[in-house]
């Protein structure tokens, strides 16, 4: 019997400035659609670190050293296909630049962040990202 099975490599950040913003896009995929974090898929020659610095420069314009807080995981199918996603956080002082990514980024107050506005299931990973929780893994089934 085999152990192996197919794993889809992720990442998402949270950013948030000076102000006390989080930094949101609003993404209008139909995978995935909603106010969610940037991130994005890890390459084969990539660490997940590496892969969220990049995904946070091509979508926000931005150069950042995020800190991992965290991984969510899913099984997305009957087969045993998961998504593993790497959960940063960093701060910046800079703004993003306009246009750079795919869907528009734009600062939303933390304090009226709510799991309710975001994509997904990305409401219920905002106690890892605030660092509230000593729980750092998140899992879901959803075979």
């Amino acid at each position: 019997m085999s152990r192996s099975f197919t794993v889809e490599l992720t990442t998402i950040c949270m950013i948030e400035n000076q102000r006390g913003e989080i930094l949101l896009q609003d993404r209008q995929k139909p995978d995935w659609p909603g106010w969610t974090f940037p991130g994005g898929h890890v390459e084969a020659n990539e660490s997940l670190t590496r892969a969220m610095i990049r995904e946070i420069a091509e979508e926000c314009g931005l150069t950042l050293t995020p800190r991992l807080m965290g991984v969510a995981e899913w099984l997305n199918d009957q087969q045993g296909g998961r998504e593993l996603a790497g959960l940063f956080y960093a701060t910046t002082t800079e703004e993003p630049v306009a246009g750079v990514g795919e869907a528009e980024v734009f600062w939303f107050p933390k304090k009226d962040l709510t799991p309710e506005r975001l994509a997904g299931t990305l409401g219920e990973l905002l106690p890892i990202f605030y660092g509230e929780t000593s729980q750092t893994n998140y899992f879901k089934d959803n075979a």
